[in-house]
């Protein structure tokens, strides 16, 4: 007889930042925990020829090869006949997710069983997995790019968090992509090629363990030209959305598109079916690919060991299958509690069309004895090189649904883009509206613990008026509601405007537009419970001219 038990009891969860080391996304290793539910416990004395290193490492290599083959380096000339060359590995690090309610001290079980007649019990930590940081490198080949990897380990299968690639600067003075990327960028976009992701490592030997863990090759996603997409061995046709949402001035040929989106995790219809959910995820997967953003920003991306079907658990590759050539980083922020004989996390992500250099977040403010702060929260931040402006700043969030917690983390998110000159766009579902203390402190209009902003601007306001909410007395039945809400497109009507852009931008810079993405559904039809926002950046004659 098995019995489970968790021997830990709840508390307070720490707070603490992050940092970056060598430009590489890492967090600080000093602190307590890495996200919400799981313990900082990084392995120490990982080496690049360690057995599971380098079966991760070649992992990660098939799977560039698979969404990136122009952008990896091969024998010969280069030419696509040509063997794809083994790279160096880079800085590997190695995350063991031990998994704690109080934010210390690691979660425990219990099993007791009967042996013999006897009663007998043995003591485990909670492990929900191994998380892996590694640097593919070609230092050999001029001109090679380096891709940067965040690759998870779950139940005997390898999920990517990251793919991002730039060129090293020392290596070129001709900018960060490598001559052939946008082309191979456009060529996939367009439909020319397909994309395979597939799963290849036999085994790996997990750090301390002294087991292995037996690895089937098994294809997550495919997309073809044809426009439909793979998934083991059930095909489903992509679905072609309509653009109905707003989208002005689309061949502005110098301008950055950047868009945020709520993605609402796993949800799927009223009882949650797989099958709603993955026909959601391919409706909101062509939504995020028909909009042709340079930059999107993601909330309430999960992975979920128990959902997805088909798909797989790792939510980031459902959309990410949609934008072939973009890079990625997807960074949880909260491992949830019910999930420790499984695994549940939720988190944010940045997908760029142009190099994530570096990448970092900071846990956010949290009261785990207020019922409506429960999740740990981040602010990711990516500093991402565009054509025409150089470094932009991207910050993402999903804030609590607790004000005071809002309210403090605010101050916190305003301190941390401080930290970094230049142009910068902060986005996300920040759970309050207009008249909210922690709107009002982003607009520069009201103080929090003595602290004011300057230089950041709503974008929607910029461009439009606040809407009205859509509270008893507002509106006719069926008024049109003003443009600007972004919640709830559950309902007939959308209701509040809890979706936001602000921005900081250098006098060159100016806001061509911002709209709604929305596809104009309503219930489940939805392709999310928030519709998303795009604001269209263009920058002066004299700015085009220096670049």
């Amino acid at each position: 007889m098995l019995v489970l038990l968790v021997a830990a009891a709840l508390g307070p969860m720490a707070s603490a930042g992050a940092t970056k080391v060598d430009g590489k996304p890492t967090v600080d290793e000093a602190q307590v925990i890495a996200y919400g539910g799981i313990l900082n416990s990084f392995v120490p004395g990982v080496l690049p020829n360690d057995t599971d290193i380098q079966q991760v490492a070649q992992f990660a290599l098939q799977y560039a090869t698979e969404r990136a083959p122009h952008l990896v380096p091969r024998t010969g000339d280069g030419a696509e006949g040509g063997d794809f060359l083994k790279p160096e590995i880079l800085q590997p690090r190695k995350l063991k997710l031990h998994f704690t309610q109080n934010g210390q001290n690691p979660a425990l079980y219990e099993l007791v069983y009967e042996q013999n007649g006897e009663k007998l019990t043995e003591t485990h930590i909670i492990i929900l997995g191994i998380t892996y940081f590694l640097t593919l490198s070609w230092p050999s080949i001029a001109n090679s790019l380096v891709h940067r990897f965040v690759v998870t380990l779950f139940s005997g299968h390898l999920y990517v968090f990251e793919h991002t690639w730039f060129q090293v600067a020392s290596q070129t003075d001709e900018g960060t992509i490598l001559p052939g990327a946008s082309k191979y960028i456009k060529e996939v976009q367009e439909g020319a090629m397909s994309s395979t992701v597939t799963q290849d490592v036999e085994s790996l030997t997990l750090g301390d363990n002294k087991h292995s863990v037996q690895y089937s090759s098994n294809q997550v996603c495919q997309r073809t030209s044809q426009g439909k997409q793979e998934c083991g061995s059930q095909e489903m046709a992509a679905t072609t959305t309509k653009k109905s949402y707003l989208q002005s001035d689309n061949e502005l040929s110098a301008g950055l598109k950047i868009a945020s989106y709520n993605v609402w995790n796993f949800n799927g219809g009223p009882d949650g079916r797989v099958k709603a959910y993955v026909e959601r995820a391919q409706h909101l997967g062509q939504v995020l690919a028909d909009c042709a953003a340079d930059i999107i920003t993601l909330q309430e991306v999960r992975f979920a060991y128990n959902r997805g079907g088909p798909l797989g658990p790792n939510q980031i590759q459902h959309f990410t299958h949609y934008l072939p050539g973009y890079q990625y980083v997807f960074q949880p922020a909260m491992s949830y509690p019910e999930s420790i004989l499984g695994r549940i996390e939720e988190g944010a992500a940045i997908i760029s069309k142009f190099p994530i250099v570096s990448h970092d977040y900071i846990l956010l403010y949290r009261n785990a004895s207020d019922s409506e702060d429960f999740h740990q929260r981040i602010c990711l931040h990516a500093e991402i090189e565009t054509p025409y402006l150089g470094v932009v700043h991207v910050f993402v969030t999903h804030l609590s649904l607790s004000e005071p917690a809002r309210d403090r983390s605010v101050v916190q998110i305003w301190e941390f883009m401080q930290r970094f000159s230049g142009p910068a766009v902060l986005m996300g579902d920040l759970n309050a509206e207009p008249d909210s203390k922690a709107i009002r402190f982003l607009q520069g209009v009201e103080e929090i613990d003595r602290v004011k902003t300057e230089g950041l601007q709503d974008a929607w306001l910029m461009k439009y008026p606040e809407p009205r909410a859509d509270r008893d007395g507002t509106y006719w039945r069926n008024e049109i509601r003003d443009s600007g809400l972004t919640f709830n497109a559950l309902m007939n009507h959308l209701e509040k405007r809890i979706d936001y852009m602000f921005v900081r931008l250098p006098s060159d810079v100016g806001l061509h537009n911002i709209s709604l993405l929305d596809d104009g559904k309503r219930g489940y039809a939805a392709a999310s419970d928030h519709v998303g926002l795009m604001g269209t950046f263009t920058f002066s004659q004299e700015k085009d001219q220096d670049s």
